[in-house]
C-alpha cells in the first residue's frame, strides 16, 4: 500500500456538533480530524491496536487549522488526509476539508508523537518498525511551529478534570483542551468569535481530577492567546496553548 496516498472520509455536521449560530464547534472539528487520522492510521497498519501491541500510543502535540468557511449544521464534509513525513520524535499529517460540492472549507496540519504506555516518554520513530513515509506534500503554506506562552494572561476560570474528558488511553483527549479553551474565551469575551485560524500546542498529559486554570491574553488586533496550566504557576505546569485569529 502506498503510505502517502490520501484517504477520504465523509462526516455529517450534526446538531450536537454546532454552536448556537449553527457553525461547527472547534472541538467538534478537531474530533473529525482525529477520527480521520485514526482511520487512516489503522488502514496503514499503525493504528491504535497496532501500537497497543508495542505498549505505546499516538498523541497529538501540535496542530493548525486555517478556515475558508466554517462547516455548518447539516453539511456533509469530506476530509482528505495523508501522512507527510517524520523526524526522530514527530510524525506529520495533513488535512483538507471540502463540502458536498467540492468547495474547500479548511486546511490543517498536525504533528504527532508516539508515547510509551508505561513511562509516557516519547519513542524514537526512527527505531520503530512502522515504515512511515519519509516526506509528503504540505497542506499549509507556512511551517508549523510550536506556540510559546505570552508574557501576561488574565484568568478566565478553573476546572477540575472530569472522568468524561478521558479517552481510551486513560488521559484527557486532545479535543477537550480545545473545548475548555473556547469556554474560557466565551467567558472572557462574552461571546464566541468566528474562527479564521486556530493553532494548538500540547505540552503535558492531563488526567482525571487535575485542577486546570484557563487564562486568556488579548492585545488589540493581535491573535487571541489561551493558556491552560496546573495552578502551581511554574513554567512546567503549562499543559496547553492556543492562538486564534477571528
Amino acid at each position: 500500500m502506498q503510505k502517502d496516498k490520501p484517504r477520504e472520509d465523509r462526516f455529517t455536521v450534526e446538531a450536537f456538533d454546532c454552536r448556537p449560530d449553527g457553525c461547527i464547534k472547534p472541538n467538534a472539528l478537531m474530533q473529525y480530524l482525529q477520527e480521520a487520522a485514526a482511520r487512516h492510521a489503522q488502514q496503514l497498519g499503525v493504528g491504535f491496536a497496532d501500537l497497543d501491541r508495542q505498549d505505546c500510543f499516538w498523541v497529538l502535540v501540535n496542530s493548525r487549522i486555517e478556515m475558508t468557511d466554517a462547516p455548518r449544521w447539516g453539511q456533509n464534509v469530506t476530509i482528505r488526509t495523508w501522512p507527510s513525513g517524520f523526524t526522530r520524535l514527530v510524525a506529520s499529517r495533513e488535512f483538507i476539508g471540502h463540502d458536498a460540492d467540492g468547495r474547500e472549507l479548511f486546511r490543517a496540519a498536525s504533528e504527532w508523537m508516539i508515547l510509551d504506555k508505561r513511562s509516557s516518554r516519547p519513542k524514537n520513530l526512527q527505531r520503530l518498525d512502522l515504515h512511515l513515509p519519509q516526506a509528503g506534500p504540505k497542506a499549509l503554506s507556512t511551517e508549523l511551529r510550536r506556540l510559546r506562552p505570552a508574557e501576561a494572561y488574565t484568568p478566565a476560570y478553573t476546572l477540575s478534570v472530569p472522568f468524561s474528558s478521558l479517552d481510551f488511553n486513560g488521559h484527557v483527549n486532545n479535543t477537550e483542551y480545545v473545548r475548555w479553551a473556547w469556554d474560557g474565551l466565551h467567558r472572557w469575551l462574552g461571546h464566541s468569535p468566528a474562527l479564521r485560524s486556530m493553532q494548538v500546542t500540547y505540552t503535558a498529559e492531563v488526567f482525571e481530577g487535575d485542577e486546570i486554570e484557563v487564562l486568556v491574553a488579548a492585545d488589540g488586533d493581535a491573535p487571541i492567546r489561551i493558556l491552560e496550566r496546573r495552578p502551581s504557576g511554574a513554567t512546567d505546569a503549562n499543559v496547553f496553548l492556543m492562538e486564534i485569529d477571528s
